[in-house]
């Protein structure tokens, strides 16, 4: 699949300033939603605004920056499935888990309809996804890699952000987990492979792996 194939958009979301990221084939009105955010009201601009059908929501992690968006886009796209690493399902619909209740307001969303292992792949209008698991920010947190022609592009929800990582200090957390998740998953792709992070701008392996401060002796 070359990059020129797809199409990407991208809404940042509530004051947690989440990235909510959309994902289609060119011509194709079926996409794909990366972490629907919470308040989810441009996120939803933007589909109906590009006549966009999403059949398929990909959750990275089950904090409620990043889930809280779920339950509004299946009350307008009914058939959108729902797909969690195994390990963060139960966050969709525990206040604790989720942090909703961490925050004073204890929210649920929808259950998962898909489960995904480490290692799984799966296709959702018509593109090819890689789940690979990275613990550490939360327990079951996965990463999303789309292989393409020219360069893997991965929607790393909270591991990994442009000159930072993800924080470590939830009750789930994990530093060294994270880190060696980083290692051994991320920064051994190839150099321009394209970061997609939870918040904050789009970065590559290459500069990451160069200039990132907290991932100094990792390479």
């Amino acid at each position: 699949m070359k990059i020129a194939e797809l199409e990407f958009r991208k809404a940042v979301l509530s004051d947690f300033q989440e990235n909510a990221y959309v994902v289609s084939l060119a011509g194709r009105s079926d996409c794909v939603v990366v972490d629907p955010g919470a308040e989810p009201a441009p996120l939803i601009e933007k589909l109906r605004k590009n006549n966009l059908n999403p059949v398929a929501l990909l959750v990275t992690h089950g904090h409620w920056d990043h889930v809280g968006g779920i339950s509004e886009l299946r009350a307008i796209w009914p058939d959108a499935k729902i797909y969690v690493g195994a390990g963060e399902r139960y966050k969709l619909t525990d206040p604790r888990g989720n942090l909703s209740a961490h925050f004073g307001l204890p929210l649920t969303t929808c259950d998962a309809d898909v489960s995904l292992a480490d290692g799984e792949t799966f296709e959702a209008a018509g593109i090819p996804f890689k789940t690979v698991e990275i613990p550490g920010h939360a327990r079951g947190h996965v990463v999303y890699v789309l292989e393409t022609d020219e360069a893997p592009i991965v929607f790393c929800g909270d591991v990994i952000f442009a000159g930072s990582i993800g924080r470590s200090d939830f009750p789930d957390g994990d530093y060294d987990a994270l880190i060696a998740g980083i290692r051994d998953k991320i920064l051994t792709l190839p150099s321009d492979a394209v970061l997609c992070p939870g918040h904050g701008p789009e970065t590559s392996v290459g500069v990451e792996r160069a200039t990132n401060p907290f991932l100094e002796g990792c390479v």
